[in-house]
């Protein structure tokens, strides 16, 4: 199973976010998790927008391109919005995507984002809440989304909504899921 897991962090101190590393991971039975891929997005000006953008091949295309750095963008500005980050270069909170459903021709109709907090020395993790993109005819594009308080503000509204769209699409276009395997 491929996953992707989006640490955000305050390196600066200001109480903002301003770093957005994202690690492509793959988990394979009965060995440890392995990350593929790294990419980082850095916000210098404190503005919830990143500045400095590291993608490498993020879709997996074979090739670095302006298409990567778009791609980075959009899920880090996004994502540094959302209130769920670290004080300095600590990793207890962090969001992990991931298909969760499938449709019979292998496209994915569910997108998962689980939002989890370590609470503990030896890395126990929580889940505090989740959100949901799904694709309810099949064809590839994500219609409906959950509601769910994405920026904690106490209200689910349109804007948790058009990030959750914003992530799973960023997702999606980084193509780093894998259908299941098919059944003899």
């Amino acid at each position: 199973m491929r996953y992707l897991k989006a640490t955000a962090q305050d390196r600066s101190g200001n109480g903002k976010a301003d770093m957005v590393i994202l690690q492509f991971l793959e988990q394979k039975a009965n060995e440890p998790d392995e990350r593929v891929r790294e990419a980082v997005a850095i916000d210098i000006t404190a503005d919830g927008v990143a500045d400095i953008l590291l993608p490498g091949d993020i879709n997996f295309d074979g090739c670095k391109s302006a298409e990567d750095k778009a791609l980075l963008k959009a899920f880090a500005d996004t994502f540094l919005k959302q209130g769920w980050f670290n004080a300095g270069d600590t990793w207890r909170r962090y969001l992990t995507m991931q298909v969760s459903h499938w449709a019979k021709s292998g496209i994915p109709n569910t997108i998962k984002l689980s939002f989890h907090r370590c609470c503990s020395p030896r890395g126990k993790r929580i889940l505090v809440y989740t959100a949901a993109g799904y694709d309810g005819d099949s064809d590839g594009v994500l219609e409906s989304f959950t509601n769910s308080d994405l920026d904690q503000n106490g209200i689910a509204d349109h804007r948790d909504k058009a990030a959750i769209k914003v992530l799973c699409n960023a997702f999606l276009a980084f193509a780093w899921h894998t259908p299941p395997l098919k059944k003899p």
